[in-house]
């Protein structure tokens, strides 16, 4: 073959392998001409907007991925804002509980699922920012295989104590831990659980020492704390704000930076006497990590619309949450800022998941 004929042969398998089949030139000056003609042509295809697929997404029911069992806080927050969703959306939401290992199994299914906004997961930020850290292999990377969706609401958590032990305050409680280093006991719902490492918290900046004492759940170390053998636990405001209603416990601090508009008369614990002091249980949406972000964006305004609706609004806060509902890249931001510290955290009190 002369090197015209090869030419025009490659031009017409450019031609060809994008959609044009324009024929066979007649002179070779003819060929050159075409052969720019259809390099323009793909160009020009490349320019061209892609089909849209928030404009007709959702077109069928979505899974909702719990990373923990039935019954629990998270999955009640899932299952209420699955049928809040799903009432904006036109489409069935479908809680899918997949509980085990602090939620890191049910997350590492949502991480490998397909991007296409038909999977999505509602995670604590203990699934995100803290259980990672505390296996030495974990299935995910919370940067990359995750797209932020929103952060629905946070959870403060209470610092309790026993009335009768003469412990009024957080000043106390660090005077007393201080005064007898390592005899102080402090409990938790079991190693690596949000309370225990808010525990370790502050445990790491008042500079103390103490024993962590792990038990099966927070109902279980609260009752050990009332009997009288531990010094203190973390509990979420709801569990925690019973106790001291009932007398059987008191408060000497809420765990996030402001004081909660339910106890504003409970001062935080930065100012009661450990500066800086921030530790929440924080609810969010996430998608796989690759999911387009139009899709990102729909969810996120109906997630954000669905939690403020008065009726799930009414039911989040009487559980003691704070509604958040923040953007994807707040959530993001919140990401990058929460897992250093924790991961930092963990290594330093060389804590592992049980």
């Amino acid at each position: 073959m002369h090197a015209d004929e090869r030419r025009t042969a490659a031009n017409a398998m450019v031609v060809h392998r994008h959609g044009f089949a324009l024929g066979r030139c007649a002179s070779v000056n003819c060929d050159r001409l075409l052969a720019p003609l259809a390099l323009c042509i793909f160009a020009l295809l490349l320019t061209l907007p892609a089909p849209a697929p928030a404009q007709t997404y959702p077109s069928r029911p979505i899974r909702l991925i719990v990373p923990y069992p039935p019954g629990g806080a998270i999955d009640i927050v899932g299952r209420i804002v699955a049928q809040k969703l799903g009432e904006r959306i036109g489409q069935t939401v479908v809680v899918d509980n997949r509980g085990g290992a602090g939620g890191v199994i049910g997350a590492g299914l949502a991480a490998k699922a397909a991007p296409d906004g038909y999977t999505i997961c509602v995670c604590s930020s203990s699934t995100m920012v803290t259980s990672p850290f505390l296996t030495a292999t974990p299935p995910y990377d919370v940067y990359r295989d995750f797209a932020p969706i929103t952060n629905m609401l946070s959870v403060p958590y209470l610092l309790l104590v026993r009335p009768g032990a003469g412990i009024n305050s957080v000043k106390d409680l660090v005077a007393l831990a201080k005064q007898k280093p390592g005899t102080l006991n402090y409990g938790s719902a079991g190693t690596g659980s949000t309370a225990h490492l808010a525990g370790a918290m502050f445990v790491s900046m008042a500079g103390l020492d103490v024993v962590h004492v792990p038990y099966k759940g927070s109902a279980q170390a609260a009752t050990e704390l009332i009997g009288g053998r531990l010094q203190f636990v973390f509990e979420v405001v709801a569990g925690g704000a019973q106790y001291v209603k009932s007398g059987q416990l008191r408060a000497l601090g809420i765990s996030t930076p402001k004081r909660a508009a339910i106890l504003p008369d409970l001062p935080t614990i930065s100012e009661a006497g450990v500066p800086g002091f921030e530790v929440s249980t924080w609810h969010a949406i996430f998608a796989p990590g690759a999911t387009p972000m139009p899709i990102i964006a729909k969810l996120n305004r109906e997630i954000v619309a669905a939690i403020n609706v008065p009726e799930t609004r009414d039911r989040l806060t009487g559980i003691g949450a704070e509604l958040v509902g923040s953007t994807p890249e707040e959530l993001r931001a919140l990401v990058e800022r929460e897992a250093p510290r924790w991961e930092k955290l963990i290594l330093q009190m060389n804590i592992r998941a049980k």
